[in-house]
């Protein structure tokens, strides 16, 4: 097959690479034969790289290039989990915190969903990917970088929450494993060790010169409460750093929607309805309407397996019931609202 040259800038979703590509380093960045589509497009540009040999007359079709899509950020989402768990299984053996190693992990995510057309759904393509401790730090870290574009920060802020967020259970590393992956429930004296992960982490991040004092506050507190009942210091409002109060909405989201040791995952509906009922006394009040006001969105047209095991499809949802949407079922809108005990079991 012919090849041609191509600026990235001309470059259009469909292309098929025709030789492999690499770093100025001569480190493999694509394979060749990958069809380009906007993931690629970025990943390309993080590198510099201006100039690609594509095919001339052969391109994918756009079922298979977001399959192919949706495999990239899968392969790297598993990359930088297992990054996460090498980082705090160095962190447990005595191994110093290292800044480089938090920035590559970090900038890979922030490079990954700000790419991402549907977030939610990506979510749930990799809910079955075990190791929910360093898996849940890297979901933190791409739901607080929606949260923190969704009230407006600048660039470089959402990086810095970001960060945050991949950093936040940081100090479990020095918890005793038993005690993280209990299955039945934690004894006082055990839940006391637990709650040590934040003094932990942030004593842990004094460690990195090169962190700010809003990343090591956001480490801190992202366990303290609005009505004061959280901890290690048992904060109040304003006292609590912006960060902590992001990632605070993005952790317990997260928690909520993800398999763990010692509870099932429930669904996006049922945990809003848990934040709407525990949120006006842990949550600030802006930074939960700003997230709970833009991730139901996502999942207007989702498929779903109702409680009876049939198959629906979600066609809308109110603002004002974003835990009851209206399901499309056998030729019938259903408004869940209206149901007592007909719910949705699964995201599909």
């Amino acid at each position: 097959m012919k090849k041609k040259y191509v600026h990235i800038d001309q470059c259009e979703t469909g292309y098929i690479l025709a030789d492999d590509v690499y770093d100025d380093r001569g480190l493999l960045i694509i394979s060749k034969d990958t069809a380009i589509d906007d993931y690629i497009i970025n990943k390309l540009d993080n590198f510099d790289i201006r100039q690609l040999c594509v095919y001339e007359d052969h391109q994918m079709d756009k079922k298979e290039i977001r399959k192919q899509y949706i495999e990239h950020l899968k392969k790297d989402y598993k990359k930088n989990v297992d990054d996460m768990k090498q980082l705090m299984c160095d962190l447990a053996s005595g191994r110093k915190l290292e800044y480089e190693r938090i920035k590559r992990i970090s900038d890979s995510v922030y490079s990954e969903v700000r790419y991402m057309i549907n977030v939610p759904e990506f979510m749930n393509v990799v809910k079955d990917i075990d190791e929910y401790t360093y898996k849940h730090s890297i979901n933190v870290g791409i739901y607080a970088f929606l949260l923190a574009k969704w009230l407006g920060l600048e660039e470089e802020e959402i990086k810095n929450v970001v960060m945050t967020g991949i950093l936040h259970d940081i100090g479990k590393a020095k918890v005793p494993v038993d005690i993280l992956n209990k299955k039945g429930s934690l004894l006082p004296e055990e839940f006391e060790k637990i709650k040590e992960h934040t003094s932990i982490g942030y004593k842990l991040s004094l460690e990195i010169a090169q962190l700010s004092e809003e990343i090591r506050e956001g480490i801190l507190m992202h366990h303290e409460n609005e009505d004061g009942s959280g901890y290690p210091s048992g904060l109040r409002g304003n006292e609590i750093s912006k960060y902590a109060k992001i990632i605070a909405v993005a952790d317990v989201y997260d928690a909520l929607t993800s398999e763990r040791a010692y509870k099932k995952r429930i669904t996006p509906f049922e945990a809003f309805k848990e934040i709407i009922r525990i949120g006006y006394s842990k949550f600030d009040t802006r930074i939960l309407m700003t997230f709970l006001s833009n991730i139901y969105r996502y999942y207007i047209g989702t498929l779903v397996r109702m409680s009876n095991g049939q198959i629906g499809q979600i066609v809308f949802i109110s603002p004002e019931k974003i835990s009851t949407p209206i399901v499309f079922l056998n030729g019938k809108y259903i408004d869940l609202s209206q149901m007592k005990y007909f719910k949705i079991e699964e995201v599909l």
